[in-house]
């Protein structure tokens, strides 16, 4: 079944509302006519004011109804936990529109820590203090991203990821399992804490090379939760699978005033979530006992790789962050509705205890069994390719049979590892990148990524240690040192290179220098950089120049000068100095006036035709009632009038029986 929670962020930009309020467990929202929507709910938070912040940054209540982290984990990352420690697979999902506070309640900022974090760190703390001896645990850790219907493991390198991302399998005895992706052994928060640091840099460096940006992609972190008990000279297991999922942010693409790329973007996201609405209401139809639905798992990869979580065995939790700004009273509604949907759903979980031994034994049965079918009709120790007399259609089988073979002995590889030859290569694997890190000296000078969601800054860093090093697409020949996505780029744009200890920085033709600026102004000409500039490569590649050596002596690290130059400060400073931008916000401004206007135009338009077809249908059916009514009484009057005859004919009937009659005196 779903637990519904529903949250507000703490206060931001947005315009406060007072068309808002909650009572615990409910909330009322009120439009500016004045008409009020009620729902109910599991649990309602209110996190958006009646909070101060304290010396370390961590926002402690100073009025009863402001919930902190630490009281929604207590509500509901305690649940979860319960349901985990039971054996149950568990999911929580994070929904709302972009800016509500999703990510605020997952991963949270700073000091704020949200339920992810707070519900890893609490694993290991129930771990510590077990009283039971006789039992073991183990931990497993994977981390993805969804990103214009692609898969793709965060954990892996963006220069090592698969172009097409990854695949989507399902087994009929390991279920929806996404191929290739990594698992690591974790026996510690530190390690999940390192993990998680891991997966937000390669996205910070993926969203650069693909120009997305954070609120983009859903990102789901899973834990695999193994116990072990060893009872009367047998080990029982039970294995719970933890999803915590942030969804990408829900908006109207007319509010976000997207277009090409962008555009592209938001219909990918709002298509994959418009199918996980659909997912929801179907399983709501099923739960409330509708026969023939058809739940489309498969129109989404969300929504297949969560199969098992939204309607299948899985104890489920949806936490619907909400804006307090009367300005999107319509997607706080859309997202109420959405939640009211989700929580009609029941779900039938049951404990999960290991069955480890029988999955191998049908991996391999299934293989074998793929082998033998894969001989008999050609495939087998040669080439698709090489196959005689052989059609299309029976080759794409082939092919859907040795990925197939490829898979199930991934599997079994998988299985066969002991948890401890997981952690041994996990540890190698992690000396590995230390190595590597060891030679990527960041006392040099370098540039790093400024983003406009603050947990992402500071996560790309580029060393200048060749002589030249260049920016560009992929695509660029030779292939830039620096790789970028973003809408103006080029395959080779600028170059910085060095010259007697100082950093210059150079366009390679008159049009990337349009589209490169060093503190919001135009990169004209070859220029040497200082500590703290700001380049923007494109559209919205940003990065600040770092010379470690002249990091203020207030300032204790390199992160920490970062932070008093953020990506809205670079931003604000390419729009005061480029009269471009100036002109095209003015454009924008006077478009989007224009086409509030024109907008308006057509709903007076819409309501004056709408009054006048209900005008004509009323006057319509006054018309058909009169002329139904002049009908009826024609009828009666007819009808009167036949019977009037009938009844006349019947007496001249009778008078002539009775005069041509004989009397009895005649006879």
């Amino acid at each position: 079944f779903f637990f519904l929670m529903i949250r507000r962020p703490p206060r931001s930009t947005q315009s406060r509302s007072s068309a808002a309020s909650d009572v615990y467990k409910r909330q009322v929202i009120t439009d500016e006519e004045g008409h009020s929507r009620d729902f109910a709910f599991d649990y309602s938070f209110w996190s958006h004011d009646g909070f101060e912040n304290d010396e370390k940054g961590y926002s402690y209540p100073v009025s009863d109804k402001y919930a902190d982290q630490q009281k929604v984990f207590e509500e509901v990352g305690q649940e979860i936990l319960n349901n985990a420690s039971a054996g149950y697979h568990c999911c929580l999902f994070a929904y709302g529109q972009t800016g509500a506070g999703k990510s605020y309640s997952m991963v949270g900022y700073g000091a704020n820590k949200g339920i992810v974090p707070i519900t890893c760190s609490e694993i290991f703390n129930r771990i510590r203090d077990r009283t039971n001896e006789r039992m073991s645990f183990e931990i497993m850790y994977s981390m993805l991203e969804i990103y214009n219907e692609k898969v793709q493991d965060l954990l892996i390198p963006t220069s090592k990821r698969p172009q097409g991302g990854l695949k989507i399998r399902e087994h009929k005895s390991y279920g929806v399992f996404v191929e290739g992706l990594g698992k690591h052994p974790v026996e510690c928060y530190e390690d999940i804490e390192r993990l998680m640091e891991e997966g937000n840099t390669n996205r910070t460096i993926g969203s650069t090379q693909m120009n997305a940006s954070s609120s983009r992609a859903h990102t789901i972190i899973t834990l695999e939760f193994k116990q072990k008990e060893f009872v009367e000279k047998r080990t029982t297991e039970k294995l719970s699978v933890i999803n915590l999922v942030d969804l990408a942010g829900s908006e109207k693409l007319s509010k976000t005033g997207a277009s090409g790329d962008r555009m592209k973007e938001g219909c990918m996201i709002n298509k994959s979530l418009t199918v996980l609405g659909i997912v929801i209401s179907s399983l709501a139809l099923l739960s409330e006992g509708k026969k023939k639905v058809v739940v489309p798992y498969r129109d989404s990869a969300l929504t297949r790789i969560l199969s098992n979580a939204l309607g299948g065995n899985s104890k489920t939790l949806m936490i619907c962050a909400l804006s307090p700004a009367s300005n999107n009273y319509d997607e706080t509604l859309s997202t109420l509705r959405y939640a009211d949907q989700a929580k009609k759903i029941k779900n039938n979980a049951i404990v999960n205890e290991s069955e480890q031994d029988k999955m191998i034994r049908q991996l391999k049965e299934e293989n074998e069994r793929l082998k033998s079918m894969l001989s008999s009709m050609g495939g087998e120790g040669q080439t698709l390719n090489q196959t005689i007399g052989v059609d299309e259609k029976t080759i794409e089988k082939l092919r859907e049979m040795e990925e197939q073979l490829k898979s199930n002995a991934l599997l079994m590889e998988e299985y066969d590892k002991t948890f401890q030859q997981k952690l041994d290569e996990a540890k190698k694997q992690e000396l590995e990148k230390q190595k590597a890190k060891e030679k990527f000296d960041k006392s040099q000078p370098h540039i790093t990524n400024l983003n406009e969601d603050p947990l992402l800054t500071g996560k790309a860093i580029y060393t200048f240690q060749k002589p030249q090093t260049f920016v560009g697409k992929k695509s660029g020949v030779p292939t830039p040192d620096i790789i970028l996505g973003n809408i103006g780029i080029k395959p080779i744009h600028a170059v910085f290179t060095n010259e007697e200890g100082r950093r210059y920085l150079e366009a390679t033709d008159e049009e990337a220098a349009e589209s490169t600026f060093v503190n919001g102004s135009t990169l004209v000409e070859k220029i040497e950089l200082k500590h703290n500039d700001r380049v923007i490569f494109g559209t919205n590649a940003v990065f600040v120049f770092q010379e470690p050596h002249k990091i203020s002596k207030r300032r204790s690290s390199i992160i920490d000068d970062v932070l008093e130059i953020d990506w809205e400060m670079a931003q604000t400073e390419l729009l005061t100095h480029n009269d471009k931008f100036k002109k095209n916000d003015e454009i924008d401004i006077e478009q989007q006036e224009q086409l509030n206007t024109k907008l308006k135009e057509i709903e007076e338009q819409f309501k004056n035709d709408l009054s006048k077809q209900e005008e004509m249908l009323k006057q319509q059916q006054e018309d058909y009632e009169k002329k139904i009514q002049e009908l009826e009484e024609r009828m009666q009057k007819e009808t009167e009038q036949k019977e009037i005859e009938m009844q006349k004919k019947e007496a001249q009937r009778y008078f002539c029986l009775l005069y041509t009659s004989p009397s009895p005196r005649d006879s």
